[in-house]
């Protein structure tokens, strides 16, 4: 079965105890993998690590709690290529594991080339395209990307693309999830699982790793200019929807627990 290495604060002991009895219940192998705390980090090592002007320019600007955050995925991509990892499942503490992950990690294991980049996400994707879907067994199915996918408490990684990711998010410019981004970049390609199998408990409510996530946004959606809304409402809102996205069979997925 595919491993699962789980991010977690060397403090955090309350949740490393419910996530490890959640895999101990589904017979998931694992290990813990120790989270960076960005808060606990030093001017010189930020100034290291993080790419600040490719942040502003390229995305918005990464709190500190966010920087430990991709620094801890980058830091499981590392350890999975030094274990000789062909897979790995990549959960933060704050999942909540439904009973289908075993199944869909043996048939993910069945499915997957470790020489391919791809990460599979097997958390709630809201939308996705039905074209190209690849079924895994009588009730999931792998999915392609339509929108913006976020999120990265729980998915598959190939070998191929934690390296790929280690090759092109250095310094760290990025959250962890911006999946689009990383396809765009033709770093990897993403797929979900369709019914999702991992959602988050209620710790997630309190980050122990993304720290002011919400303040930056809101400070990012302001500095965007007239023009950014103009040909998203005029061109996704109404172009895009009458002539190209019913071509791309969208469908959504409900959230179900």
């Amino acid at each position: 079965m595919i491993p699962a290495y789980v991010i977690n604060l060397k403090h955090a002991a309350e949740r490393r105890i419910r996530i490890g009895a959640q895999l101990d219940a589904l017979a998931v192998p694992y290990r813990f993998f120790p989270a960076v705390d960005g808060r606990q980090l030093g001017d010189g090592e930020v100034g290291r690590r993080y790419d600040e002007t490719a942040a502003r320019t390229q995305y918005r600007p990464l709190s500190r709690g966010e920087l430990g955050c991709a620094l801890s995925h980058l830091g499981v991509y590392r350890q999975m290529l030094e274990d000789g990892a062909p897979f790995a499942l990549v959960l933060e503490d704050d999942a909540a594991l439904g009973d289908a992950l075993p199944a869909t990690l043996d048939a993910l294991a069945r499915t997957l080339d470790p020489a391919q980049p791809l990460a599979i996400l097997l958390s709630h994707v809201d939308k996705f395209t039905r074209w190209g879907r690849v079924p895994l067994d009588g009730e999931r199915q792998l999915v392609r990307r339509y929108g913006e996918w976020w999120r990265a408490h729980g998915y598959v990684i190939t070998s191929a693309a934690a390296q790929r990711l280690l090759d092109g998010l250095q310094p760290v410019w990025c959250a962890a999830d911006y999946w689009s981004a990383f396809e765009r970049r033709g770093l990897i390609e993403v797929r979900a699982v369709v019914p999702y199998c991992i959602g988050l408990s209620e710790l997630a409510a309190a980050s122990s790793l993304e720290d002011h996530r919400a303040p930056l946004d809101a400070t990012d959606k302001a500095r965007r200019s007239i023009g950014y809304y103009l040909r998203r409402y005029l061109f996704q809102r109404f172009l895009f929807q009458l002539f190209v996205r019913p071509f791309l069979r969208v469908a959504k997925q409900k959230r179900s627990w």
